[in-house]
């Protein structure tokens, strides 16, 4: 009698079984439904930088998502082609953007635009294009205006002087000129 009862109860377990597996999948297929219609879509250079489990790149793309409903979508873009000249792009990419160290990125980003406003304003005082020296000089927090405004001041009617080179001078020994005044 047992063995009867053990085949009913198990023949009941597995019909239960099914019918759950078919409800869950149809809930499943109605929310997916759902989403996809109100659901923002990834860029492509953003989804291949999704990595991990299941439920990591769930959780990420639901981030990165979060972020561009916020207007972010340009930063998301730019620190996606910077990942790529990282040596474990998926990893760099999430780390910016995760949630602990997102105001440090969007200081990064202020910090980015106040530097390439800088370097232009002084790329137009010495009359040239914006250079990677100059980039360099305003990280390294010299004080670029200042030479800027020197270099074009000074005259330069020698051969092999000019205002880029006096201006190069001044920023690579700026310790030594304010260390004599």
């Amino acid at each position: 009698m047992n063995s009867t009862a053990d085949l009913l109860t198990a023949d009941r377990y597995q019909r239960l079984k099914q019918d759950k597996q078919t409800d869950d999948s149809s809930i499943e297929n109605n929310a997916g439904n759902l989403t996809n219609k109100t659901s923002i879509e990834l860029p492509a250079e953003i989804k291949q930088l999704i990595t991990g489990s299941g439920f990591w790149v769930n959780a990420k793309s639901n981030r990165y998502r979060k972020l561009i409903r916020e207007g972010h979508l340009d930063k998301l873009m730019q620190l996606a082609a910077e990942a790529r000249t990282k040596k474990n792009p998926a990893n760099w990419f999430a780390k910016v953007c995760s949630k602990a160290a997102w105001d440090r990125t969007l200081a990064y980003f202020a910090k980015t635009t106040e530097v390439a406003h800088k370097a232009e304003l002084v790329a137009r005082r010495l009359g040239t294009k914006v250079s990677k020296f100059i980039y360099k000089q305003i990280w390294n927090g010299v004080n670029v205006e200042r030479w800027a405004i020197q270099a074009e001041e000074v005259r330069h009617d020698k051969p092999g002087q000019g205002r880029l080179q006096h201006f190069a001078w001044l920023c690579l020994h700026e310790r030594e000129l304010l260390a004599r005044t």
